[in-house]
């Protein structure tokens, strides 16, 4: 005892009271503190039991998924989570989850709070740490009630675009098995026809601006994307179609005029035309232009997707821009007058690597005014080739839900909620298979004369493609001689009738 505490004994209880208090202070705030390791903190409290529970629980949800992680792979524990994210009654599992976790992650920090604070504590001290407790429950619940946002946002979009309230599957798909260990194991190739429309949504699809066939070869995931022109005429309607007996020769109508030829982006509006003829078919323009695709390329259509492009500058956007190598002038709307002449360009997208926000990059991959299909073709498929490789997770986490107001009202699909989990492994498949590319340009079909049997050959081909050639193992044993040209066999046809690597169209 110090002289000064032998001469005022109050004063020196009032002292090691003090001491003490901040003692037991600076304990609960630590305890509270480790509290954020749900149940650490009250394992030095007369909670101890619950708090060694939830530290076993924790402990064992994470050995069971570094368990996944080690005999699966990481590819597993991505595959079960985009399961979770395609099914409507998981993801509601999943917010309700979420949703405890979080109760019991911020009653275990009031809680320890509680159990360690001293019943004597002064005011200014007791205020602190309860405004100390009151940020950690806080900076839990924030990102906890983000992902129960975002679970929910989710939700509704799978619902709305697989909702199959506005595309009628055809009568023949694929339907893979989502309950077997390989749901497309009976499965051996699924057509997905991507239909990018510039209608609004209520004239959804009215001008396919875009027409794409993605064949994929379910075993490997190796994908054939078949890009069809959209000024192609004379295009062939099945003979279950009415519009086959108003054009039992194909799609051509000469007596419309200039300007007005029958062709392959027009069937949609045709059958709109005389939707009476298609009696309670709800799509008829729909039906009608998978139901040509099918007759030009001799695939069935399985599934449909339709994307409306005015929700493709929000997506951009929202990714912060795309950078592309721009090898052409492109103008920025327009239209030809009738002298010959061009007007309406509102701006240019200059030659050049660069980076594009939604409005350009939506121009890009449509302008044609002063180039033709062709080029807006290979300019649409470096687009995809470039989003996917710039796509950035935190970016797109930030902005998810804009992204997905985009996805809500700009996408639909044939695709059922129930095969979705289904269409994920086909999708990891499919990133290990590789993307190659056919495309019908001038110097593989006349668009004004088509021949489509040759089109369904190049079609077979690009599928099924020959098994390589292995070369000779063994050295010659002379030294030959360079072939000329009159000896060489010219069994190899040209590339652009061939499919080929994407990322070669850029």
């Amino acid at each position: 005892m110090t002289p000064d505490e032998r001469r005022t004994p109050s004063t020196g209880a009032r002292t090691r009271r003090r001491r003490e208090q901040r003692g037991s202070n600076r304990r609960s705030l630590g305890l509270t503190l480790l509290a954020v390791v749900p149940g650490a903190g009250l394992t030095r409290t007369r909670y101890r039991a619950l708090g060694w529970s939830l530290l076993g629980l924790l402990a064992a949800a994470v050995v069971a998924v570094a368990a996944l992680v080690f005999v699966r792979g990481p590819r597993a524990l991505l595959s079960s989570a985009l399961k979770v994210a395609v099914d409507p009654t998981l993801l509601g599992v999943t917010a309700a989850v979420i949703a405890l976790v979080g109760l019991v992650w911020v009653g275990t920090i009031v809680l320890t709070h509680v159990a360690t604070q001293q019943p004597h504590t002064d005011t200014l001290a007791r205020l602190g740490m309860r405004l100390f407790t009151a940020a950690l429950c806080v900076l839990v619940v924030l990102p906890l009630a983000k992902a129960v946002s975002y679970v929910g946002i989710q939700r509704d979009v799978i619902s709305t675009v697989a909702s199959g309230t506005t595309i009628r599957k055809s009568t023949s798909t694929a339907t893979p098995q989502v309950a077997a260990e390989d749901p497309w194991a009976k499965t051996p190739r699924v057509n997905m026809l991507l239909i990018g429309s510039d209608a609004g949504n209520d004239r959804i699809g009215l001008r396919t601006d875009s027409m794409v066939i993605a064949s994929t070869d379910t075993k490997t995931g190796a994908t054939v994307l078949i890009s069809l022109p959209r000024n192609l005429e004379r295009v062939p309607f099945p003979k279950s179609n009415p519009l086959h007996q108003i054009f039992p020769d194909g799609y051509h109508c000469p007596e419309r005029g200039v300007g007005n030829e029958c062709m392959l982006n027009a069937t949609w509006q045709e059958a709109l035309d005389h939707k009476a003829l298609f009696g309670s078919d709800p799509n008829p323009g729909l039906t009608t232009i998978r139901g040509v695709l099918e007759e030009i390329t001799g695939l069935t259509m399985d599934d449909t997707t339709i994307i409306d492009l005015a929700g493709f500058e929000s997506l951009v956007d929202a990714m912060g821009g795309v950078k592309v190598n721009n090898t052409e002038r492109l103008p920025i709307n327009g239209y030809h007058t009738s002298s010959g002449g061009v007007a309406g360009i509102e701006g240019w997208i200059e030659p050049g690597s660069q980076r594009l926000n939604g409005h350009q990059a939506l121009w890009y991959a449509r302008s044609r005014l002063l180039s033709d299909d062709y080029s807006r073709m290979r300019r649409q498929r470096c687009l995809i080739g470039a989003i996917v490789n710039q796509v950035n997770p935190a970016t797109m986490l930030g902005k998810y839900p804009e992204l997905a107001q985009v996805a809500k009202d700009n996408i639909k699909t044939d695709v059922s909620i129930g095969d979705l989990p289904a269409w994920v492994d086909l999708v990891q498949r499919i990133q290990k298979g590789g993307i190659r590319s056919l495309t019908f340009t001038y110097d593989v079909v006349n668009v004004a004369r088509p021949d489509f049997d040759k089109m369904r050959k190049l079609v077979q081909d690009a599928i099924n493609p020959p098994a390589p050639v292995t070369p000779p193992t063994t050295a010659p044993t002379k030294p030959t001689t360079p072939p000329t040209t009159s000896t060489v066999s010219p069994t190899r046809p040209p590339d652009s009738e061939t499919a080929v690597d994407v990322k070669a169209a850029c």
